[in-house]
């Protein structure tokens, strides 16, 4: 395997985030792109000079940030060394992007509804950048109590949630809430 590193602008980002955050969940954490990033263009891949110019946060409402409100907060500081921010099937370009600083529908086969997507521009003096990331208008958002339907998916991934998982109540059924659903299933089965 090529030698790699994450950026350093991107580690530092990290560093305030656990610091913030310490207990947060890191399911979703990502640097270094799976098989699947490496068939295709990312910034989770190495470029030339081994450098990963990508960073997943994880959505973790319980007890760490709220992916989005990280997502936002980022836009909002208009940091020179944002290339792009996916959150819930939507994308922001960075300054120099297609509709600068604007969310956009984002259809990539995964919608980053359970962590936000970072990558930093090209060159050394942006994603090597170790400057402090602006987060102060990061907002958890308002506690407000919805009634939702039972049976439905954001029902089901509420009463999940209250036996251990760590699901983004988003009412989408996507692999992490099936993944959800059949262990909850089997631990039933066990008594357990």
């Amino acid at each position: 395997m090529t030698q790699w590193r994450e950026s350093k602008a991107l580690l530092q980002l990290l560093s305030q985030v656990n610091e913030k955050w310490p207990n947060r969940s890191k399911v979703s954490d990502g640097e270094l792109g799976d098989l699947a990033h490496s068939q295709r263009k990312s910034d989770h891949n190495p470029n030339a000079a081994g450098v990963v110019q990508a960073l997943d946060i994880t959505n973790d409402p319980n007890t760490g940030p709220v992916s989005r409100g990280i997502a936002e907060a980022l836009i909002a500081s208009r940091d020179p060394r944002i290339k792009y921010v996916i959150s819930n099937r939507q994308i922001c370009a960075g300054s120099g992007g297609p509709s600068p600083w604007v969310w956009r529908k984002y259809t990539g086969a995964n919608p980053h509804e359970h962590h936000v997507h970072i990558s930093v521009k090209d060159g050394a003096k942006f994603y090597d950048d170790t400057s402090p990331w602006n987060l102060d208008a990061y907002k958890q958002g308002p506690a407000v109590n919805v009634v939702v339907e039972v049976g439905s998916t954001k029902w089901i991934q509420q009463e999940l949630n209250k036996h251990g998982a760590k699901l983004q109540e988003d009412g989408h059924e996507g692999p992490l809430t099936q993944a959800a659903i059949r262990a909850y299933a089997v631990q039933q089965l066990k008594g357990t």
